[in-house]
C-alpha cells in the first residue's frame, strides 16, 4: 500500500481541508494512505481523530513562522524516516514550497505544490518564492486555471477541481424541513454563508448587507458557519446593528450540508479566492448564490451563481438577495455539478494513481 502525505497548517474544518478530506473518504484505501504534517492540532474541532480512525497518520510540527529551521528539519525527518515517495503541499501562497524542498532533502521523489488561492496578503513573500516553482515542485496543481495562473504563472499546471461528496449535499426536502424545524427559522427566509472567519472572508461587508437585507425582509435570518479570528469583531459589528437575533455564528460544524438545505440564498463576499469549495456545494445543494465578481467565472457550474462587486453598496447587494431568493423553488443539481467534474469518487482515482 502506498502512503501519500500531504502537508498543511492544520487540519481544522476549512476550504481546503474540507477537500482534503472529501477526497480522503472515498479512496481505496487498500492502495493508498493518506498522511498529514501539520502545525496545530486540536481534537476537539479538527479532522485529526477521523484520519486516524481510518488509519492515517498525523504528525505535529513546530510552526514555521516561529521556529523555520526546526520545521524544516521536522519535514525532512519525517519524510526520510516515513520513507514517503509523494508530498503534496496546499497552499494560498508560494511561500510554503520551502516545505516541498524539505520533502525533497527528505527523499521525496514526487513533490506536488497544489494552489488553492489567486491571491494572499503575503505578497512578498509569494513574489519571491514563486521564482522556486519551476525548480522544486515536480508537478504543480490548481485548483482552477485562475489559482493556476496566479501561482505558477507560464509553468505547466494541471487543474484538480475541489470535488464534494454530491450525493451528501443534494438538495433534500425532508432534511430541509427537519433542520428549519430544530434550528427555529420555519417561516424565515434564510441566507447562510461558509467560511472562516477572516479578513479575505470579507464578514464586515457581509453583516452589513444583511442588515440591509433586514430593513426589506424583517423575518430575514442569517448563518455565518465558520470559526476564526474575527469572530469578536463579527459580534461587535452585530450588536451594534442590533442583529443579535437575526445572524447565527455557528462555530466549526460538521454537518455543513445538512445545514446549507435551509438556506434560501447563499452570500459570499470574498475579497478574493481561489476557487470556493463552499459556493459549489451551495450549488449541489439546489441553492441560488450571490458572491463576488473577484471570484473565478469557472465556479458558476450550474447557472445558479449571480456575481456583484463588493465595491457596490451593502444595499445594492442587498436588494439583488432579496429579488434572488424572492419565489425560487429549489430542484435538483446533481447532474450538473457531477458533469462539471466535481464528482469526489471521479478525483479521487488521480490520487490513488500518483
Amino acid at each position: 500500500m502506498k502512503r501519500i502525505v500531504h502537508i498543511v497548517g492544520t487540519m481544522c474544518p476549512g476550504g481546503i481541508e474540507t477537500f482534503l478530506m472529501n477526497i480522503y473518504r472515498n479512496l481505496d484505501r487498500s492502495k493508498v494512505q493518506f498522511d498529514f504534517i501539520i502545525n496545530y492540532r486540536d481534537d476537539s474541532r479538527d479532522y485529526c481523530k477521523e484520519i486516524e480512525s481510518l488509519g492515517g497518520k498525523v504528525y505535529l510540527t513546530s510552526r514555521k513562522s516561529r521556529h523555520p529551521f526546526k520545521n524544516f528539519n521536522e519535514i525532512k525527518n519525517i519524510v526520510k524516516e516515513g520513507g514517503y515517495q509523494v508530498a503534496i503541499r496546499h497552499s494560498d501562497n508560494a511561500f510554503p514550497v520551502v516545505d516541498l524542498l524539505a520533502a525533497k532533502k527528505g527523499g521525496a521523489k514526487i513533490r506536488i505544490f497544489q494552489s488553492h488561492s489567486s491571491n494572499t496578503k503575503l505578497k512578498l513573500l509569494h513574489k519571491y518564492f514563486r521564482t522556486w516553482m519551476g525548480k522544486v515542485p515536480t508537478m504543480r496543481i490548481a485548483c482552477s486555471d485562475n489559482a493556476g495562473k496566479w501561482m505558477f504563472g507560464n509553468l505547466d499546471y494541471t487543474v484538480i477541481k475541489n470535488a464534494i461528496d454530491i450525493k451528501k449535499n443534494e438538495y433534500n426536502p425532508d432534511i430541509r424541513q427537519q433542520k428549519l424545524e430544530e434550528w427555529k427559522l420555519t417561516g424565515h427566509p434564510v441566507y447562510a454563508h461558509v467560511g472562516s472567519y477572516s479578513p479575505v472572508k470579507n464578514h464586515k461587508y457581509l453583516i452589513s448587507v444583511f442588515n440591509e437585507i433586514v430593513k426589506l425582509q424583517p423575518e430575514a435570518r442569517l448563518l455565518c458557519i465558520g470559526e476564526g479570528p474575527l469572530r469578536s469583531e463579527m459580534e461587535t459589528q452585530i450588536k451594534e446593528l442590533g442583529l443579535e437575533d437575526k445572524i447565527i455564528l455557528t462555530g466549526i460544524r460538521h454537518d455543513v450540508p445538512d445545514l446549507l438545505q435551509m438556506a434560501d440564498l447563499f452570500i459570499f463576499p470574498s475579497i478574493y479566492e481561489g476557487l470556493p469549495l463552499s459556493v459549489i456545494e451551495a450549488q449541489a445543494a439546489g441553492i441560488r448564490c450571490l458572491i463576488s465578481d473577484a471570484v473565478t467565472t469557472e465556479v458558476d457550474v450550474t447557472g445558479l451563481v449571480t456575481f456583484m462587486s463588493i465595491n457596490e453598496a451593502p444595499a445594492h447587494w442587498a436588494k439583488k438577495a432579496v429579488n434572488l431568493s424572492a419565489g425560487y423553488t429549489k430542484t435538483s443539481t446533481y447532474q450538473q455539478v457531477a458533469d462539471a467534474g466535481y464528482d469526489v469518487t471521479k478525483v479521487a482515482k488521480f490520487y490513488e494513481e500518483l
